[in-house]
């Protein structure tokens, strides 16, 4: 699998998750469906997890699932700050709210490991000694 693969899949989730967001602003989806922002943490996990895994390149698989989720932890958690500061969150369940929005990106975040590791973005793990 070619590195640009990671970059192509993860700009069509963004893609994807743009419009899913711009039909659930106009048809009030993120109000009436519970899950639906679940869903939109998830694919954006995924997608900030094949982005990050594209950009810095990991090499083995152990340090790809610990930058990625960090870095996406990251990134979750700015978003949600920026979510608080410009007022746009519940005051009901807001704490619960916040931890289902980061548990779904950490989600996305190992799913996108678990497809780089398999589609061989990623070195595989091997047991192998490298001397003698």
């Amino acid at each position: 699998m070619r590195k640009s693969s990671l970059l192509y899949t993860a700009f069509g989730i963004i893609v994807v998750v743009g419009v899913l967001h711009h039909i659930a602003v106009a048809f009030y989806l993120y109000w009436t469906i519970w899950w639906f922002d679940i869903m939109m943490h998830f694919l954006a996990g995924f997608a900030g997890g094949l982005v990050m895994m594209w950009f810095f390149s990991p090499t083995s698989i152990f340090r790809a699932v610990g930058f990625i989720l960090v870095s996406v932890l990251i990134i979750g958690v700015v978003w949600e700050t920026w979510e608080y500061l410009a007022d746009l969150v519940q005051p009901i369940n807001y704490w619960q709210d916040t931890i289902y929005d980061l548990v779904s990106d950490m989600v996305g975040a190992a799913l996108s490991c678990l497809y780089a590791y398999i589609s061989g973005a990623i070195p595989k793990f091997s047991l192998k000694s490298s001397g003698v």
